[in-house]
């Protein structure tokens, strides 16, 4: 056999071996927050690492009118972490048994929403800096809804993805709804009533007042 042939049939036989297959893809799984049970714990959602925990007096809640949502009891928020530390939050002014609510994580676990005070702000946070939020050394996205004379009550936060959410911010008798941007804390006003005495209510993705 001619060199000339030897090559030629190497060259060939190279020319018919496949490829190896692809690496199966790496499949990430989805972290979305999650309730679970911690001892002593009135409430806890774990997202990923972190897992926030309220406290409080269950039996508080027998003096409310009933159904008394459990967010009413609670009188402290911490959060744990993966290596086993914990950090409390401390609001910057007074936040009443009735504006503690337990939707403080994105959907997909990557940002925290904590009211400060029972008139605003939010301070917006990315999950994995929340441990520098709580110690002072991570400075938040603050979202606040100002008023024209008064200032406004913030409740009833409602995430749409990572990047927005709702609220409401009420005063005098009327209410507002606004879409806050995690990104730097811009508003876009999307309910306005004058006159809503006794607040909204969310019926699908829209806002009516409660007669």
């Amino acid at each position: 056999m001619s060199r000339f042939l030897v090559v030629a049939v190497l060259v060939s036989l190279s020319a018919c071996k496949k490829d190896p297959p692809p690496p199966p893809p790496v499949v990430v799984p989805l972290v979305t927050p999650s309730e679970v049970n911690v001892d002593g714990a009135l409430h806890a959602v774990a997202c990923g690492a972190v897992t926030a925990l309220w406290s409080g007096n269950p039996d508080a809640l027998k003096d409310l009118p009933q159904p008394a949502p459990k967010s009413f009891a609670v009188e402290s928020l911490s959060f744990k972490f993966a290596d086993g530390s914990s950090k409390g939050f401390a609001p910057r002014g007074q936040v009443f048994f009735n504006d503690w609510r337990f939707s403080i994580f994105s959907p997909d676990c990557s940002m925290v929403a904590l009211l400060t005070d029972h008139f605003g702000p939010y301070h917006v946070v990315k999950t994995a800096e929340l441990r520098g939020y709580l110690e002072g050394r991570v400075k938040p996205v603050q979202v606040q809804a100002l008023g024209e004379k008064d200032a406004l009550v913030h409740a009833d936060l409602v995430w749409k993805d990572a990047s927005k959410f709702e609220f409401a911010a009420s005063c005098c008798g009327g209410a507002q709804v606004f879409t806050a941007s995690t990104k730097d804390g811009s508003l876009e006003r999307i309910f306005d009533a004058p006159v809503a005495p006794k607040g909204l209510r969310r019926v699908g993705t829209k806002y009516e007042v409660v007669p």
